[in-house]
């Protein structure tokens, strides 16, 4: 299910919006100062990053870089945004990163010919649809980033565990949420342990394990899994 014209409208004009009040700034985006870069690094945590090609979806001012360039010094990167002001912010900063690429584009409407390492999603999933049942736009998204990914892809989500909720922001249920995930693989990671009102998603495609142990053998190539070894 792709997003209707009106919604993709709506989107465009809040954030536009935005852009002209605050300027590059995470308040164009709707976030607090910081928590992107806690948002980034859990979505990202769990891949070996060096010299994998990452695909940003809903990049906003592809923030994602700050933490990349941190933590990896060979990467490939291709953000996507469908909100013009952004992805020419994002162009502008990055414009000596030979490495670093743009399209102003919808996602689910775009024709990308080429698979990436690692597909990542922040953000894109919280506002409430006007045209579309929201779950079934996540499971359209998430099966076409999928089908686009190599090793997985990372999405976070507002959680509908909370106290109270904006009428025009959308609320996922985590139990939902990881049901679609299982539709594509058995090895899927939620989090719920950085913030207490969103949560995160991880779906790894190498799901394959040995009968002897029954252990994945993308979680036993992993550090983590020696600590008790």
């Amino acid at each position: 299910m792709k997003m209707s014209k009106e919604d993709i409208e709506i989107i465009q004009n809040r954030y536009s919006t935005r852009f002209v009040k605050y300027g590059y700034s995470p308040k164009t985006l709707g976030w607090d100062k910081g928590k992107q870069d806690l948002r980034y690094h859990i979505l990202l945590e769990d891949y070996n990053l060096e010299n994998k090609s990452i695909l940003d979806i809903g990049c906003g001012f592809a923030d994602a870089n700050i933490l990349l360039k941190k933590k990896v010094e060979n990467y490939t990167y291709l953000g996507v945004d469908i909100v013009k002001e952004l992805i020419e912010t994002a162009t502008e900063i990055y414009k000596d990163d030979s490495h670093i690429d743009f399209i102003l584009g919808d996602f689910l409407n775009l024709n990308l010919n080429k698979k990436f390492d690692i597909v990542i999603a922040s953000g894109i999933f919280n506002f409430k649809l006007t045209n579309e049942d929201n779950y079934d736009f996540i499971n359209s998204f998430m099966k076409k980033a999928y089908n686009l990914s190599k090793e997985g892809i990372s999405f976070d989500f507002l959680s509908d565990k909370v106290d109270f909720q904006y009428k025009n922001t959308f609320h996922s249920s985590p139990s939902k949420i990881l049901d679609m995930a299982y539709q594509f693989s058995k090895n899927v990671s939620l989090k719920n342990n950085y913030m207490p009102f969103e949560f995160a998603i991880t779906i790894f495609k190498d799901e394959s394990f040995e009968k002897k142990d029954t252990i994945f053998k993308r979680f036993k190539n992993e550090k983590s899994y020696y600590r008790f070894h």
